[in-house]
């Protein structure tokens, strides 16, 4: 074999050499930038629901949670100075003053983040059938939205707050045809179980 064919060969030899070791290298790059985004796809969400959960477990140690669910105006049947006909607020939970302390606490937590969020009121009427009421609509959640569930018992004694979350003397029984959830039992102190969900997603 000649000198110059040797030299062919053995050219040819490297360069199979560092076109495997491209595609290799290009192969690992790819599937490390894969695990690296589901990872912190999953970091994003563990960390949006940690801090709801600590919000939604606050509000409802300190009574704020209930207290937003009560911060009904039935003459107009919608939430004081809520945004939409439907009787909820667009884009944000409203902070005090003209708000709610657990609008304190979401916006507190949330605001700055860049996370958006809807919150449901879930409730059942007397045969069972569930309905919602939207207290928040930001928007249509993406597919990486969490959900985190709380739930608060109302009775019919329970009364409704006015717009400084001060406690009136109309209760859920004096007002039930005009509180967004009806009441579930007239023979038992119950009026209706409310299933609060707090949708994230940035």
């Amino acid at each position: 074999m000649t000198d110059r064919a040797q030299t062919f060969t053995l050219e040819a030899f490297v360069a199979a050499i560092l076109l495997v070791g491209t595609v290799a290298f290009a192969l690992q790059a790819v599937a490390v930038s894969s695990n690296t985004a589901n990872v912190g796809e999953t970091e994003l969400k563990n960390q949006h629901i940690g801090l709801a959960e600590g919000v939604l477990n606050e509000a409802v140690s300190n009574g704020s949670l209930r207290t937003t669910l009560l911060y009904w105006d039935e003459s107009v049947e919608r939430f004081h100075n809520a945004d939409d006909d439907d009787g909820h607020y667009i884009s944000q939970l409203p902070p005090t003053p003209n708000g709610t302390a657990f609008g304190d606490a979401v916006e507190r937590t949330f605001g700055d983040r860049q996370v958006r969020y809807n919150i449901n009121l879930y409730y059942r009427d007397s045969t069972g059938e569930r309905h919602r009421q939207r207290l928040v609509e930001s928007g249509t959640p993406n597919d990486n939205a969490v959900r985190i569930v709380e739930t608060v018992t109302l009775y019919d004694n329970t009364t409704l707050v006015d717009e400084n979350e001060d406690s009136r003397e109309t209760t859920l029984a004096d007002v039930e045809h005009r509180f967004y959830a009806p009441n579930i039992d007239e023979e038992s102190p119950l009026y209706n179980v409310i299933r609060v969900e707090v949708v994230l997603w940035s």
